[in-house]
């Protein structure tokens, strides 16, 4: 079994990666929180700063929410080591054979999505380079049998 399998590889979410996740959907949750109140203080003749307010806060309360979700999530590292994709996380620590992977796919620019050949998925988060990360598993995979 001739594999370029190359020990040592390992990955982590990013911070900066997270952060900007966070930032991005707090704004959008603000927008559109922002604009179901404005419609409605337009309906009802309400005043309109009231809106804002309450989308502030809703979207900070969700926003502090994904913050905290961060503190599990830092602690996620995978690796390759002796022909197995080994993950370590909070909640301990699972290994998978390299000839059970079936793809690797990068999806929406920082997830990579694992699925193995029993069809079941696994994904990994954050990463910031999700398109090398992908192509580093693909290649320690080694080519697929028929």
């Amino acid at each position: 079994m001739d594999r370029l399998t190359p020990d040592g590889i390992s990955w982590a979410p990013s911070r900066r990666i997270f952060l900007r996740r966070v930032a991005v959907i707090a704004a959008l949750t603000f927008l559109g929180l922002a604009t179901v109140a404005l419609v409605c203080s337009v309906y009802f003749g309400l005043p309109r700063a009231w809106g804002f307010w309450g989308a502030g806060l809703l979207a900070s309360g969700f926003m502090i929410e994904d913050l905290l979700r961060w503190r599990i999530l830092r602690s996620d590292l995978w690796q390759i080591s002796q022909g197995q994709l080994i993950y370590d996380g909070p909640d301990g620590r699972s290994q998978i054979s390299l000839s059970d992977i079936d793809s690797a796919k990068v999806q929406w620019g920082t997830r990579v999505v694992i699925t193995l050949t029993s069809g079941q998925r696994m994904l990994m988060r954050h990463l910031p380079y999700a398109a090398a990360t992908a192509e580093q598993i693909e290649t320690a995979r080694g080519p697929r049998r028929l």
